[in-house]
């Protein structure tokens, strides 16, 4: 804020309301009082950004009317094109997990498949269920290739942990049984 830095408030609609309402007074006065310290104002170049999750989703709380007036330009965005998001999931793979890109393919395709599925999912998987399936496959490989276990064919493990990912990633309509949804999408997307 002294120096014109950017200011990133990351998931702001899971701060409390008091958390929220400390942001009220720098976004509009540009200036913020600090016990000890006195009244700290804010070079010219100060830039504020704040990101937030869709007011569905479970932990969050509504931004009052005297911040959402303060917030000058709102974007909606939505998941990343396919290129974007496999490159997402490459960059958080450890450098000595191999996965091909045939299994990449795969993984972008149980996730996919989950947010086609309007019918009986209200949340489907996030790229971070993605991440999670290549960081254990290729958990898988690495240790395939230092023979402590044996290999496994990519679709069997790939099933096995796609079960277990998506379990926790997904929120069904009321009435669903995740379970259900899990194996539906795994079995038209793996063929198993």
């Amino acid at each position: 804020m002294l120096e014109g830095g950017t200011f990133l408030a990351n998931e702001i609609n899971r701060a409390t309301e008091y958390s929220q309402n400390t942001l009220l007074e720098p976004l509009e006065e540009a200036s913020i009082a600090i016990p000890h310290l006195g009244r700290i104002k804010a070079d010219n170049d100060f830039f504020f950004i704040c990101a937030m999750n869709p007011e569905e989703l479970s932990g969050t709380h509504r931004l009052s009317e005297a911040l959402k007036d303060r917030i000058k330009v709102w974007i909606k965005l939505d998941y990343p094109q396919k290129a974007t998001e496999l490159d997402i999931i490459r960059i958080n793979l450890p450098e000595h997990f191999i996965i091909e890109e045939s299994e990449l393919e795969l993984i972008y395709s149980i996730i996919e498949a989950t947010r086609k599925n309007k019918i009986d999912i209200e949340i489907p998987a996030s790229i971070r269920a993605g991440i999670a399936m290549a960081k254990l496959l290729g958990h898988q490989r690495a240790l395939e290739k230092e023979k402590k276990i044996s290999e496994k064919d990519s679709y069997s493990y790939l099933s096995d942990i796609a079960k277990h990912v998506l379990l926790g990633s997904l929120k069904p309509k009321p009435g669903m049984k995740v379970e259900d949804i899990v194996e539906g999408i795994i079995a038209r997307t793996l063929g198993g």
